[in-house]
């Protein structure tokens, strides 16, 4: 089944909706004039039956049955409707009867059939139509059959005329808003045919590129603009996969480059078994720092991916601190750096991953070791706001603040002058800081240059020791 356009979909609803419309408009507007006609052909035959009564009321009295057959017809003639009633006393006698209707055999009630209300009836008479109204009424005393009538053919050729007025106007009224609707909807739907041949023309070369945004103040102004903050979101995902995937790449020749360089260097002629070690040293330490590296950056893709779960429970967290301490310390002896712990001795209730934490707390600790030439380190233990909060501090080269903000990038260095062996890849704030966002925790870096930097750990606190 070919799929329609929604414009060609709104055309035809509104078409369809405005036919029913026009449609029941012109039933209902021809119901309501012909109620309108006939009433008022009924009003007039009530008031010419009226009209007959008040002169039967001043005449009969006075005159014989021929007299008064003389001023009927007289009346009839003079009087409003022409010559189209007659008129019987109780016994049947005709006072008076027109010649149209005694011609056509129309036949009267007597007045005691006659209910109050009067008869209404339509009959064709001599190939006329014609709406009759018989009444009873009472002239000195006397009852009395009053039947007039009316012609229909006028009303009838107005309906039939006001009928084909519909019957003509109504198409044209739909043709012609059916081809105003679809003009309508195609210009109200022009701007989506611009963002569709905008998106496109986007591709991932062109991701800064955005969608136009009609300034209608409306739903499509609204998915415009929704539709640009999504291509922003991609753009810098793309972005930051690009230069995680260059940064990577980069990161990971050296070390290839390394030990394929050992490796033809100590092939390249015969050595000896001191040389073969050395060499093979060399390649050990390269491989273990690659593995590091390759652990990282794994870490970080189930990460992105959404894959990377944590055992998150109830612990501890003074006893996971002591744990980091603890090997902490040895990475600060083998520098002859000072370390130092403050610790409270009770229990500090948390939730989290007790691995993580002390990945987390070893990665900053490393860090500090690694840019402090001397002096000490310090990790602090405490409560702020209610929540616990991890201190990490030292008294090395510190941060620039030009810096400061990015210290948790991937791939990130802010002394680019810092070795390979000394400085790492870049990597370790950053699953720092991932670790940190998984417990709904913060981090941050605060330092003065050549003064000492501190890293803050907040976690929300447990309301239960485990």
């Amino acid at each position: 089944m070919k799929r329609r356009s929604i414009r060609f979909r709104l055309a035809v609803w509104y078409s369809a909706v405005l036919a029913l419309a026009l449609v029941a408009f012109g039933g209902v507007s021809w119901i309501a004039v012909r109620h309108v006609l006939f009433h008022t052909a009924d009003e007039t035959l009530r008031d010419r039956v009226e009209g007959v009564r008040k002169f039967m009321n001043e005449q009969i009295g006075a005159l014989s049955v021929e007299e008064i057959r003389d001023e009927f017809k007289e009346h009839s003639v003079l009087g409003p409707g022409g010559d189209l009633f007659q008129v019987c006393d109780a016994d049947g006698v005709w006072l008076y009867r027109s010649a149209p209707l005694e011609n056509g055999g129309v036949p009267i009630r007597l007045p005691r059939d006659v209910p109050a209300a009067g008869v209404s009836e339509d009959r064709t008479v001599a190939g006329a139509e014609l709406r009759l109204l018989a009444r009873r009424v009472e002239v000195l005393g006397k009852p009395y059959t009053i039947q007039v009538a009316v012609p229909m053919h006028e009303l009838k050729e107005g309906l039939s005329g006001y009928a084909w007025a519909l019957i003509v106007l109504i198409p044209a009224v739909l043709l012609i808003a059916t081809a105003g609707g679809w003009w309508m909807s195609r210009r109200a739907l022009q701007p989506v045919n611009q963002i569709i041949d905008a998106a496109r023309s986007i591709g991932e070369q062109s991701l800064a590129r955005r969608l136009p945004v009609p300034e209608t103040q409306d739903e499509l102004q609204r998915l415009s603009e929704t539709l640009n903050q999504m291509l922003g979101r991609i753009e810098s995902a793309f972005r930051r996969i690009t230069e995680f995937t260059a940064d990577a790449s980069h990161e990971l020749r050296t070390p290839v480059a390394l030990i394929r360089t050992t490796a033809e260097l100590a092939l390249r002629k015969q050595r000896t078994t001191e040389e073969y070690r050395e060499a093979l040293e060399d390649v050990h330490a390269e491989s273990v720092r690659t593995t590091d590296l390759i652990e990282n950056l794994l870490t970080l893709a189930r990460a992105d991916a959404g894959k990377a779960t944590l055992d998150r429970r109830e612990l501890d967290l003074a006893q996971v601190v002591r744990e980091a301490s603890v090997q902490g310390e040895k990475l600060a002896g083998v520098r002859n750096l000072r370390f130092r712990t403050e610790v409270p001795d009770s229990p500090v209730p948390a939730i989290g991953d007790p691995s993580a934490l002390r990945r987390l707390l070893l990665i900053v600790i490393d860090n500090a070791v690694k840019y402090t030439p001397e002096g000490e380190i310090t990790v602090r233990l405490l409560s702020a706001n209610g929540n616990p909060q991890v201190q990490v501090s030292d008294t090395g080269i510190g941060i620039p603040q030009g810096d400061l903000a990015r210290v948790f990038e991937r791939f990130y260095r802010a002394d680019k002058s810092r070795s390979r062996d000394s400085g790492g890849a870049g990597l370790g704030l950053s699953i720092a800081k991932w670790i940190a966002e998984v417990h709904q925790g913060t981090i941050e870096a605060r330092s003065e240059q050549d003064r000492g930097s501190t890293f803050i750990l907040t976690l929300p606190g447990a309301t239960a020791t485990p």
